[in-house]
C-alpha cells in the first residue's frame, strides 16, 4: 500500500498525442472542407447556365479575398491569446467580439460601398447589386471566426472540426437549393448568394451556442487582438489575392472585349479549370497541417542542419504530391471538364488546365515555404515574396491576356500569365530558402519528378481513344505510371518507410 501521506501528481496529457489528435481532428476536416467546396462548384455549374456561374465566381472570389483573409486572421488572433492562459479565454472570447463588433461592420460596409468600384475594375458594372449583397457574408464569418478561434485556443480541436464539416454541408445544401429556387424567379446567383448567406447564419448559430459565452472576469484589451491580427492579415490578403485575382483580372479583360453574359461565361469557362487546376493546392495544404505537428521537432531556434533537413524534406514529399496530381490533371484535361461539366462551353478552357495546373503546384510550394519563412521569425520575407507573385503575374496579365481573342486563347494566356507568376515568386522562395538555411528540394529528387512526370503526361496524351472511358484510363495509367518511374528511379528509400511508419504509429497513438 502506498504511504496515505503520498500526493499523487495529476497526469500531464500527452502533448504529442494531443498535437496528433488535433492535427488529424483538423486534416480530416480540411480535406472534407476541400472535397466539398469541390463538389459545390462542380453542382453549381450544373445548375445554372455557364454566364451565370461566371457572375457568381467572379463575385465569390472578390468577397473571398476579403472573407477569408478575416476569418483566417481572426482565428489565429483569438487562439493566441486563448491558448497562452486557459483562463482568460472568455476575457479574449469577448474582446474578440467588442473587435468585430467595430472591425466586422467596417469591412462590410466598406465593401457594400466599393461595390460600384469593384464592378468597374472588373467590367462588370451589371454585377454591383451582387456584390452588395456578398457584402453580408464577411461580417457573419468575423463573429464565427472569434468562436472557431475559443475553441481552437481551447485545443477543442473536435469542435472545430465539426464546425467545419457542418458549415461546408449547410453551404453546399443552402446555396444549392438557393440557386434551383432563385432560377424559378431569374435570379439564380442571387439566389446562391442567399443560400450562402444563410449557411453562414446557421453556423454562426450553433458555433455561438456550442462554444458559449466563456466565464470570467478578466478582461483583455481589444486593440491588442487588433494588433496581432494586423501583424498577419498582409501575408493572408496577399495569399487569398494570389489564389484568385487571376479570375478577376481575366473578367476585366474578358469584359472589355466582350461585355456582358459572354464575358460572363469566359469567366466561368476560366472557374472550371480554375476549380481543377486548384485541387493540388488544397491537397498540399490538407496533407502539411497534418504532417508538419507530427514530423516537425521544432528545430528552427536550435537546430540549423535538423531545420535544413526539414526544409529539403518538407518541399520534396510536397514537389511528389503536387506533381501527381497535376499529372492526372494534365493527361486528359478536356476528358475531365466534359465529366465534370456537362456543357460544352466549359471545355474551352482544355488547354489552359495543365498550365494553370503546373503554377498551381508552385504557389502550393511558395506557400510551404513561406510557412516556413514566417516560422523562422521573418514574416516580412514571406510577404515580399507573395507580392512579388502577384506583381510579376499581373503585369504579363496586362501584357499578354488582352490581346488574346476571347475563348480558348484569352483563358490560355490567363492562366500562362498567373503560372509565370507563381513560378517567379517559388524561384525567389527557393533562393532565399538557400541563403538563409542552405536548403532547397534535392536536385535528385527534382529530376526525377520531371522524368516522372514528362513519362505519365505523354503517355497520358499518346493513349488510343478520344472518348471518356478511354480517357479515364489514360488518366488513370498517368497516375499509376508516375509512381512506378518514381519507384524503378528509387526516389522512395528505407529512411522514407521510416518515416511514415512513425507518422502511421503516432496516429494510431492519436
Amino acid at each position: 500500500m502506498s504511504d496515505s501521506n503520498t500526493q499523487t501528481e495529476p497526469a500531464r496529457p500527452d502533448r504529442a498525442v494531443e498535437a496528433g489528435r488535433g492535427a488529424l481532428f483538423i486534416g480530416f476536416a480540411k480535406g472534407f472542407f476541400m472535397v466539398a467546396g469541390f463538389l459545390q462548384r462542380v453542382l453549381l455549374a450544373r445548375v445554372v447556365s455557364p454566364a451565370e456561374y461566371g457572375a457568381f465566381s467572379v463575385v465569390n472570389n472578390a468577397i473571398s479575398t476579403v472573407n477569408n483573409t478575416m476569418v483566417q486572421g481572426t482565428i489565429q488572433s483569438v487562439s493566441k491569446f486563448t491558448a497562452e492562459d486557459d483562463a482568460r479565454a472568455g476575457a479574449v472570447q469577448r474582446a474578440g467580439l467588442k473587435m468585430q463588433a467595430v472591425l466586422g461592420i467596417c469591412v462590410a460596409v466598406a465593401f457594400f460601398l466599393a461595390a460600384p468600384l469593384i464592378a468597374s475594375l472588373v467590367k462588370a458594372p451589371e454585377h454591383v447589386w451582387l456584390f452588395r449583397l456578398a457584402a453580408a457574408i464577411p461580417l457573419i464569418y468575423a463573429f464565427y471566426a472569434v468562436y472557431v478561434g475559443t475553441a481552437n485556443g481551447l485545443r477543442k480541436f473536435h469542435l472545430q472540426a465539426g464546425f467545419d464539416v457542418g458549415f461546408s454541408t449547410a453551404k453546399t445544401v443552402l446555396l444549392i437549393a438557393g440557386a434551383i429556387i432563385g432560377r424559378m424567379v431569374g435570379h439564380s446567383v442571387a439566389g446562391a448568394f442567399a443560400g450562402f448567406i444563410a449557411a453562414a447564419l446557421v453556423i454562426l448559430i450553433v458555433a455561438g451556442r456550442t462554444v458559449g459565452m466563456r466565464a470570467g472576469d478578466q478582461s483583455f484589451p481589444a486593440p491588442r487582438l487588433v494588433l496581432f491580427m494586423g501583424g498577419v492579415v498582409l501575408y493572408t490578403l496577399l495569399i487569398n489575392l494570389a489564389l484568385n485575382y487571376d479570375l478577376l483580372l481575366l473578367r476585366r479583360f474578358a469584359g472589355a472585349a466582350v461585355p456582358g453574359a459572354p464575358a460572363d461565361t469566359l469567366a466561368g469557362a476560366y472557374e472550371a479549370v480554375r476549380n481543377l487546376a486548384l485541387l493540388p493546392y488544397q491537397a498540399l495544404l490538407v496533407v502539411t497541417f497534418v504532417i508538419f505537428p507530427l514530423v516537425s521537432r521544432a528545430t528552427f531556434a536550435e537546430d540549423r542542419e535538423a531545420t535544413a533537413a526539414y526544409v529539403r524534406q518538407t518541399l520534396r514529399y510536397a514537389l511528389i504530391l503536387g506533381a501527381a496530381l497535376a499529372v492526372v490533371l494534365s493527361a486528359r484535361p478536356a476528358v475531365l471538364l466534359a465529366l465534370l461539366y456537362k456543357q460544352s462551353a466549359y471545355g474551352i478552357g482544355a488547354t489552359a488546365l495543365p498550365i494553370l495546373a503546373a503554377g498551381i503546384v508552385a504557389l502550393a510550394l511558395l506557400s510551404i515555404a513561406g510557412s516556413i519563412v514566417t516560422a523562422s521569425g521573418r514574416p516580412d520575407i514571406a510577404v515580399v515574396l507573395v507580392a512579388l507573385t502577384l506583381g510579376v503575374g499581373s503585369a504579363i496579365a496586362f501584357a499578354i491576356v488582352p490581346g488574346a481573342a476571347p475563348g480558348p486563347a484569352m483563358l490560355t494566356a490567363a492562366a500562362t500569365a498567373t503560372a509565370l507568376g507563381m513560378l517567379a515568386g517559388l524561384l525567389a522562395a527557393l533562393v532565399y530558402l538557400w541563403r538563409r538555411f542552405a536548403a532547397l528540394p534535392p536536385f535528385a529528387s527534382v529530376l526525377r519528378v520531371g522524368i516522372a512526370a514528362a513519362a505519365a503526361t505523354g503517355l497520358g496524351r499518346v493513349m488510343p481513344g478520344v472518348g471518356k472511358i478511354s480517357g479515364l484510363a489514360a488518366i488513370a495509367a498517368s497516375g499509376i505510371v508516375f509512381a512506378i518511374v518514381l519507384l524503378l528511379l528509387r526516389e522512395f528509400g528505407a529512411k522514407d518507410r521510416e518515416k511514415f511508419a512513425k507518422i502511421l504509429k503516432l496516429r494510431r497513438r492519436a
